[in-house]
C-alpha cells in the first residue's frame, strides 16, 4: 500500500516541475521579521481550499520566500494525491502560444483544466498582448469555481489591471482570480530570505 502511494507521489512530483521539490513549512515562518500571516499559512497548509476549488493570490517583495512557501503547499497537496503544476507566467504564455500555432491548444488547455492545483509564478513579468490576454482568460475561465489556481507576483494586485493590453480581458481575468469570496490572499513583505541563507 505504501509502495503504491510512494510511486504515485513520485509521479506527481515529476509532473509538477516544482522549483523547490524539497520545500516544507518549518519554524522560519514564525520569525517576526518575516511579517507573515501564520494563521492563514497554517490554514492553507491543510489544502482544504484546493478541495473547495478556491484560489490563492500571493504578493510581496522579491526574495520574501513566496515561491518556497507555495511549493511547500504543493508538496502537501501531492502527498494527498492531488495533481499539481508549477509554471512561470512567461512559460505558460509561451506554451499556450506554441499550442495555438500547432492547433493543439484544446489538448493543452484540457490538461491544465484537469489539474487540482495550477501555480502561476512571476505574474506581471510578461507582456500581455491581446493573444496572451485571451490565452490567460481561457486558462482561468476553464478552472474557475472548479479547480484551484495560485498566482504569485511581486506586484500589488492594484497594479494588475494595467498589465493587460485589453480592458475587457483584464476585467474578465481579474474577476476570476481576485473574487474575495473565492480567493485567499497572502502578503509577504518581510526580510530578504536569500540574504539569510
Amino acid at each position: 500500500m505504501q509502495a503504491r502511494a510512494d510511486k504515485r507521489f513520485n509521479r506527481l512530483m515529476k509532473e509538477a516541475h516544482l522549483r523547490y521539490p524539497a520545500a516544507d513549512l518549518d519554524e522560519t515562518i514564525y520569525r517576526p521579521e518575516r511579517q507573515l500571516d501564520t494563521q492563514t499559512i497554517e490554514r492553507l497548509s491543510t489544502c482544504h481550499w484546493i478541495e473547495e476549488g478556491k484560489n490563492l493570490i500571493v504578493t510581496g517583495s522579491s526574495a520574501s520566500g513566496k515561491t518556497y512557501i507555495i511549493n511547500a503547499f504543493c508538496v502537501t497537496a501531492m502527498k494527498q494525491s492531488k495533481s499539481v503544476k508549477y509554471i512561470k507566467a512567461n512559460t505558460l504564455m509561451s506554451e499556450m502560444e506554441q499550442a495555438r500555432i500547432k492547433s493543439t491548444n484544446l489538448d493543452y488547455l484540457n490538461k491544465l483544466t484537469k489539474l487540482d492545483l495550477l501555480v502561476i509564478d512571476d505574474f506581471g513579468l510578461m507582456d500581455l498582448d491581446l493573444d496572451k490576454c485571451r490565452d490567460l482568460f481561457e486558462v482561468l475561465d476553464t478552472r474557475d469555481g472548479r479547480k484551484s489556481t495560485v498566482v504569485i507576483s511581486q506586484f500589488p494586485v492594484s497594479t494588475w489591471f494595467d498589465m493587460f493590453a485589453d480592458n475587457t480581458y483584464a476585467d474578465a481575468c481579474l474577476t476570476r482570480i481576485t473574487d474575495k469570496h473565492h480567493t485567499y490572499r497572502l502578503e509577504m513583505n518581510g526580510i530578504n530570505m536569500r540574504e539569510t541563507e
